[in-house]
This record gives structure tokens, C-alpha cells and sequence, in this order.
């Protein structure tokens, strides 16, 4: 119920105690009536006028006459009119935001920074009589120390050591949290925004870097292919490796090209072949045999390997 309210009805009260008075007693005129009556009426209104009420989370820090007299709360209190007011202080957590302030670190690149700190005011009594505005003072505080810290720093120390900026400025506000009376809870740096062509810069170096990786990853596995390739090539007979060679040959012209173009060694292959079958070396080769007799071979070889592997 707003104070206003009661109030009022405890004027239209002492009305009524007055009217009913009045036609009761006949011998006490109500002119005889009229000077106490309106006394204890503004008597009335000056006490209901220094009633106040203060939220559970509220207290109010009261000054008498200048004073510090009290610190009261919550709920309902009575303040003296004209001789005593009253400055109400908030206890929930409070969460103070910093605009973006320019900084420059030590290799000369100009950030801008925005920092957040949560608080809870433990102390009304301080926080009214020690610091003008608290806010303010913790956010001004923050600005100072945050130049100062990221000042001598490098632009690579300051994204690298995020966390132990947070701890120093968190350190700071713990020095001075008794004398003005409140209790920090947190503080972070909640951005770092770089200049936008260091931003570019910094992203095209790390596209090369991640491009020079990929390319030695790759590198480095068609190098251990290629070893392990040089590894089983040496093991195998040179009938193998021409049969293999001509089993090349064969798998190209059965794609969609109707033309193969054979290589200068091709007549060291077919040296080696004619080498390789009984008869006489000076008639012509018939080379549906030699391909019927090389795929019966590659046949059988595989027949091997699965017979080994099992």
C-alpha cells in the first residue's frame, strides 16, 4: 500500500472521529475543539510524511543535520522530516561496462579494449561517505590500469595473456574494495579489436602458413609413397615389370582414347621379351600369344598372392 494511501485514510479517520465527537457531545462547542483537533492532525501527517520503505535488496545511508547518523533497511523506517534524509544504496550485483578505449601497446599498435567487471556494494556507509560515485571511480580506475598494463606489452602478449590481464585487473579492484566498501566478483576483457589492415595482414599470413603446411604434409606423403613404391619395385624380376608395363599399356587402350603413344623404351621392352620366348629369336612374334601368356602369368601371380595372404 503506497504511503499516500494511508494517508488519506487515516485523515477521512480522524474526520470521522471528529464528526461523530461533535454530535455526541452537546456541551463542548466545536469551536473549543478546533486548535488540538488540528494540531494532532498535522502532528499525524508530519509522522506518516517521515515513514519510507526500502526493498529487500535497498538500505539507505541517513544523514542528520549533515551527519552521518545510521544506515537502515529493509523495510519500513521512519525518517525525521526537515532534520534527517536519507542517500539509498543498491546491494545486488551490478555489472559495469567501459566504453572501447583506445591503447597502444609496446610495439606501437593502437587496440581498442572494452572491459566488464561485475560488483556488489557490502558497505552502504563507505560507498556513500568514502567515493563520490562509485561506478564511476571503478570504471576510471580500470581505464588507467589497462593503459598502463597493455602499454608494455607487445600486440602478441596481449592476445596470448588475456587471462592474467583479467587477474591483474581483478588484483587492482581488491586493493581498494575495502576502502570504498564493495566486493568485486569478476573482470575480463570482453573484446580486443585490431586495426582492420593489421587484421587483413595477420589473416593473409596465416592462410600461407596453413597453405606451407598442407604442402609439406603433402610432400612428405607422396615422399613415403614414393619410397614404399622404390621398396617393392626392387623386389620384383624385370619379366614382372615388363608384364606390368604392358598391363599399363593395355588398361589405356581400353579407356576412350583409340590412340596410345608408346615410349622410346619400348623397343628395350620388346628386346627383353623376345629374349624371354623359346624358339627361334629371328621369327616374327605373335603378340596374341605374348599377351595371352604374360595376362596367364599376371593371373597366376595374383593366385599366389592371395593364397599367401590367407
Amino acid at each position: 500500500m503506497q504511503k499516500e494511501v494511508i494517508v488519506f485514510l487515516v485523515v477521512i479517520a480522524i474526520l470521522f472521529s471528529l464528526f461523530y465527537q461533535a454530535s455526541s457531545a452537546k456541551a463542548i462547542s466545536i469551536s473549543d475543539q478546533a486548535i488540538p483537533i488540528a494540531t494532532l492532525i498535522v502532528g499525524l501527517l508530519i509522522i506518516l510524511k517521515g515513514i519510507f520503505e526500502f526493498k529487500e535488496y535497498e538500505r539507505a545511508v541517513v544523514l542528520r543535520l549533515g551527519r552521518y547518523s545510521r544506515t537502515v533497511g529493509p523495510g519500513w523506517v521512519w525518517i525525521v522530516p526537515i532534520f534527517e534524509r536519507f542517500i539509498t544504496v543498491d546491494l545486488r550485483v551490478q555489472t559495469l561496462d567501459t566504453a572501447p578505449q583506445e591503447v597502444q601497446t609496446k610495439d606501437d599498435v593502437r587496440l581498442k579494449v572494452d572491459i566488464v567487471s561485475f560488483i556488489r556494494v557490502t558497505n552502504p556507509k563507505k560507498v556513500v561517505l568514502e567515493v563520490r560515485n562509485l561506478n564511476n571511480a571503478i570504471i576510471k580506475l580500470l581505464q588507467g590500469e589497462i593503459r598502463l598494463t597493455i602499454g608494455k606489452m607487445d600486440l602478441d602478449e596481449v592476445i596470448e595473456e588475456t587471462e592474467e590481464i583479467n587477474e591483474h585487473l581483478f588484483a587492482k579492484l581488491r586493493e581498494v574494495e575495502d576502502a570504498w566498501g564493495f566486493n568485486v566478483l569478476r573482470v575480463e576483457l570482453e573484446t580486443i579489436e585490431l586495426p582492420p589492415s593489421l587484421v587483413e595482414a595477420r589473416t593473409k599470413a596465416r592462410e600461407a602458413k596453413e597453405f606451407k603446411e598442407k604442402a609439406e604434409t603433402e610432400a612428405s606423403a607422396r615422399q613415403v609413397a614414393l619410397e614404399i613404391l622404390d621398396k617393392a619395385a626392387s623386389k620384383l624380376s624385370d619379366k614382372t615389370m615388363t608384364y606390368l608395363y604392358l598391363d599399363a599399356l593395355k588398361r589405356v587402350s581400353e579407356g576412350r582414347s583409340n590412340k596410345i603413344i608408346f615410349p622410346l623404351e619400348l623397343s628395350r621392352l620388346a628386346s627383353n621379351i623376345a629374349n624371354s620366348l623359346p624358339g627361334d629369336k629371328k621369327e616374327s612374334p605373335n603378340f596374341e600369344q605374348i599377351l595371352e601368356g604374360l595376362k596367364k602369368a599376371y593371373l597366376e601371380k595374383q593366385k599366389d598372392a592371395l593364397e599367401k595372404k590367407t
